[in-house]
């Protein structure tokens, strides 16, 4: 058993790789694939539908700019990652198509605080770095 295990293994050392270390290479993704989910602020008109469909209550309403540096805010979405399950109903029951699904699983999500995993408005939209957070 022993001499059939290592027979097996040296006939595999040539062979490709099949696993990955994950986050530094990252997986190929497929098209139907949702990750961080992306926010235009120019068409969010802050109904709280998103809030109102997610089932485990990781999206709220608040108020933010709407660009970086205006003194106007209105209603955005702001979603906790940590509690997000992905499911993609938020962006099905957008009316105006303001949220859609990014690519993006492991850059600027693997955090060790739980405030680090709460996604802004700005960090949604895109306006500030996701890795670096608010602080920039």
């Amino acid at each position: 058993m022993v001499l059939k295990n290592i027979k097996y293994a040296v006939k595999n050392i040539p062979k490709k790789r099949v696993t990955r270390l994950c986050p530094e290479v990252e997986s190929p993704l497929s098209d139907r694939f949702r990750g961080l989910q992306i926010l235009d602020k120019s068409k969010c008109i802050g109904c709280g539908i998103c809030a109102n469909t997610c089932p485990n209550n990781a999206i709220k309403i608040v108020k933010a700019p709407i660009a970086p540096g205006s003194s106007k805010q209105r209603w955005f979405p702001e979603i906790d990652i940590g509690h997000c399950l992905f499911c993609g109903l938020c962006i099905d029951q957008c009316p105006k198509g303001a949220l859609s699904s990014g690519k993006e699983y492991t850059k600027g999500m693997v955090k060790w605080a739980h405030k680090d995993l709460l996604m802004t408005p700005e960090k949604l939209a895109r306006e500030v770095d996701i890795k670096e957070g608010d602080e920039k």
